[in-house]
C-alpha cells in the first residue's frame, strides 16, 4: 500500500469520502487539463470514445458509446474496464498472437488491449463489443496512450467505431464474390462438359476461348488455339470465315456445314451452330461457336441411303435408283447425241431351284448371277436389280450411230446371254453340318431397245424392253430379242433377223 494510501484510511470515514471524491474528480480533470480529448469528440455520437486511468478503468463514456453499446456513463465510469465490455475469445487469441509478435508474456484482459499503445506502437485494430443487452457488434478502436507533462501514462483513450455495416458489406462482396466464382465455375464446367467443340471468338474470327473437345477436334493445346484465326482449322478457310461474317450479319448461324482438319491431317465433317454475344452493355464482343462431330451421322445418312437405293442381297442399284440411272443417261445422250441401251434380264429357270432346295439356294443363284452381269458390262454403265429373277442393264454412251450402237449393244447382250448359260455350283452349309453343293443350270431371256435421247419417256424405254424380254421368254428362252418397234429401223442398219437371237 502506498504512503498516499495509507494517508487516506486513517482519516475519519467522511473525509475518507471527501477525499476518494477529490481523487476522482482531479483524475478527470487531469484528463481534460492534459488536452487529451476534447469536447467535441466526447459529444460526437458518430463513435464511442472511451476514456480510463492508468489501470484500465473507464472514466469518460462519451454519448457515442451509450449509442453504440446501450449503457450509460453511470453504468460503467469507475466500475468496468473495456475489457469487461469486449469478446473474452478475442482478447485470448489477441494476447497470444501480441505475446508471440512482441515475444514477452500479455495477459488476456485490458493489458491486451492497450499493450502497444503503452509501448507508445500506433495500434488500431478490431473487435467485437458486447452490449448491455448481450448483442454483439464487430468494431474497429483505435488506442491512445494518455500521457502528463513528465510523459506518464495517466490513462488510455479508446475511439471505436461501429464496423456493422462494412462487415456486412465484406460479407456480401466475399458471398458475392464466391457466387461469381462458383458461376464461373458452373459455366466452365457446362463448357467443358459439352458434346460439341466449343469456341468464342472476336468480330475478326480470332478464337478467345475453347473448350477441350475444340482441342481434341483440331489437335491442339488451349493455349494454341487462343490467338488464332478461327478458319485455320479448317480445309475450305474461306467458308469458314464466310460463316463468321454470316453470324455477324444474320445474328445467328445453324446447321453450316464445315470440315475441321487436325494438325495431323485427319478431317472430319461438323455441323456448325453460332450466334453473337454481348457484354452487359449490349456492345458486341464476338461469336459464340459450336461445331458437333457429324461424320457418323454423315458415313450413317449414307447407309441409309444405300439401303434405299440398292438390293440388299445382291447390293447392286435397285427400281429407285433406276430412274435416276436411267434420267441422266437419257439427259447425256441428248447433250452428246450418243446412242445408249437398255436390256431387261429375267433367269428362265429359277422357281424349280427354290421350290427344289428353298429360298436360300436361290438367293445364292441371284448373287451368282448379279457377279456375272457385273463382269460383263463396263465400269460405266448400270446393273440394277428390278426385283425377283429380273435385272436390268443400261448401256450408256455408246456411239453417234445408230448401227455401230446396235452391234455394239447386241455383243453385249450376247455376252450376257452366253455368260448367264454356263451351269452354276451353288454351295452352302448350315450351322455344325457338312458343305452341301448343288449343281444348277439356269439361262436368261434378254429384250433389248436403243435410244439416243430423252424423247421417249423412261416408262417407254422400260416397256418396250420388258415386252422384248417376254418375246425371248415365249421363243423358249436363252434368247436376245430387240422390241418389234425397233427391228425394222435396224433392219437396214444391222444384220440381224426380226425374230430372237441365241440357241
Amino acid at each position: 500500500m502506498s504512503h498516499s494510501h495509507r494517508y487516506v484510511s486513517e482519516l475519519p470515514p467522511a473525509l475518507v469520502e471527501l477525499d476518494a471524491g477529490l481523487v476522482v474528480g482531479q483524475r478527470q480533470e487531469s484528463l481534460l487539463i492534459a488536452g487529451a480529448l476534447q469536447k467535441a469528440i466526447f459529444n460526437s455520437a458518430n463513435f464511442s470514445s472511451i476514456a480510463t486511468d492508468e489501470q484500465g478503468v473507464i472514466q469518460i463514456f462519451n454519448v457515442g458509446a451509450e449509442r453504440m453499446l446501450g449503457y450509460v456513463a453511470a453504468d460503467v465510469v469507475n466500475l468496468i474496464t473495456p475489457a469487461d465490455i469486449s469478446d473474452p475469445q478475442e482478447l485470448i487469441l489477441r494476447a497470444s498472437a501480441l505475446s508471440a509478435e512482441l515475444e514477452t508474456p500479455i495477459a488476456p484482459g485490458f493489458e491486451a488491449l492497450v499493450f502497444k499503445a503503452s509501448r507508445g506502437i500506433e495500434d488500431i485494430y478490431e473487435l467485437t463489443y458486447i452490449r448491455k443487452d448481450g448483442s454483439r457488434f464487430p468494431a474497429v478502436v483505435s488506442v491512445t496512450a494518455l500521457r502528463d507533462d513528465h510523459n506518464s501514462i495517466i490513462g488510455y483513450l479508446l475511439i471505436g467505431t461501429d464496423n456493422t455495416i462494412r462487415k456486412q458489406m465484406e460479407a456480401e462482396k466475399t458471398l458475392l464474390g464466391q457466387r461469381l466464382r462458383d458461376h464461373q465455375f458452373y459455366t466452365r464446367s457446362l463448357f467443358e462438359a459439352n458434346i460439341d467443340a466449343l469456341m468464342t471468338t472476336d468480330p475478326a474470327g480470332i478464337i478467345t476461348d475453347v473448350n477441350q473437345q475444340m482441342a481434341l477436334l483440331t489437335g491442339c493445346t488451349r493455349d494454341e488455339l487462343i490467338g488464332a484465326p478461327f478458319k485455320n482449322y479448317f480445309t475450305d478457310p474461306a467458308r469458314a470465315e464466310e460463316s463468321i461474317r454470316l453470324v455477324l450479319s444474320r445474328k445467328k448461324v445453324t446447321n453450316y456445314e464445315l470440315t475441321a482438319r487436325d494438325r495431323d491431317g485427319k478431317e472430319t465433317v461438323v455441323s456448325y451452330n453460332a450466334t453473337t454475344f454481348y457484354d452487359r452493355n449490349r456492345r458486341l464482343q464476338g461469336v459464340f461457336a459450336a461445331a458437333r462431330d457429324i461424320t457418323e451421322r454423315k458415313l450413317a445418312e449414307k447407309q441409309i441411303l444405300d439401303l434405299a437405293l440398292h438390293d440388299a442381297l445382291t447390293r447392286l442399284p435397285n427400281r429407285l435408283l433406276l430412274t435416276e440411272r436411267l434420267a441422266q443417261t437419257m439427259a447425256a445422250g441428248k447433250r452428246s447425241g450418243r446412242f445408249s441401251a437398255l436390256m431387261f434380264l429375267g433367269l428362265d429357270n429359277f422357281k424349280p431351284l427354290n421350290d427344289n432346295h428353298g429360298h436360300y439356294l436361290g438367293d445364292l443363284l441371284l448373287i451368282e448371277v448379279a457377279q456375272r452381269i457385273v463382269s460383263c458390262v463396263r465400269a460405266v454403265d448400270v446393273v440394277v436389280r428390278f426385283g425377283g429373277d429380273e435385272f436390268v442393264v443400261i448401256l450408256s454412251e455408246l456411239g453417234l450411230e445408230r448401227a455401230r450402237s446396235a452391234a455394239q449393244m447386241l455383243a453385249v447382250a450376247e455376252k450376257l446371254r452366253a455368260e448367264l448359260d454356263k451351269p452354276y455350283v451353288l454351295t452352302w452349309q448350315h450351322a455344325g453340318q457338312a458343305a452341301v453343293s448343288v449343281a444348277h443350270r439356269s439361262t436368261a431371256s434378254i429384250g433389248a431397245v436403243l435410244f439416243q435421247d430423252n424423247a421417249n419417256s423412261q416408262e417407254d424405254v422400260l416397256k418396250w424392253a420388258d415386252l422384248a424380254m417376254y418375246q425371248a421368254k415365249q421363243a423358249g428362252g436363252n434368247q436376245v430379242c430387240l422390241h418389234e418397234d425397233h427391228l425394222e429401223s435396224l433392219a437396214s442398219d444391222v444384220e440381224t433377223p426380226r425374230h430372237p437371237i441365241g440357241k
